[in-house]
């Protein structure tokens, strides 16, 4: 079965409820959450310090999932997290494993 590494940039504010769904979703094997700085040539939404900045403060969550569960999962974020502004992409895997 092949595996995606699904990425998704949001908000902080949103992040925790975000984290918070992942665990329930079937099909994900493991995920990370990192925070990072999201660059746009849109400045809506940013507040005067961010725009001066040219970057907002955001967090990034990676999942790695198969097909199928990659799509329930992105419609289930699609449903609940409607306007937040999450921003997302998936990527083929072409080799994972666990060293232990």
């Amino acid at each position: 079965m092949s595996k995606y590494c699904l990425s998704l940039v949001c908000p902080p504010t949103a992040a925790e409820a975000l984290l918070d769904v992942l665990p329930a979703s079937e099909g994900s094997d493991v995920f990370t959450s990192t925070h990072v700085h999201s660059h746009s040539a849109s400045h809506a939404g940013l507040s005067t310090r961010e725009q001066v900045m040219g970057r907002s403060q955001a967090v990034l969550v990676q999942v790695l999932m198969g097909e199928d569960a990659l799509s329930a999962l992105i419609e289930r974020i699609r449903k609940n997290f409607a306007g937040v502004g999450i921003r997302y992409w998936a990527s083929p895997v072409a080799i994972d494993g666990e060293i232990k």
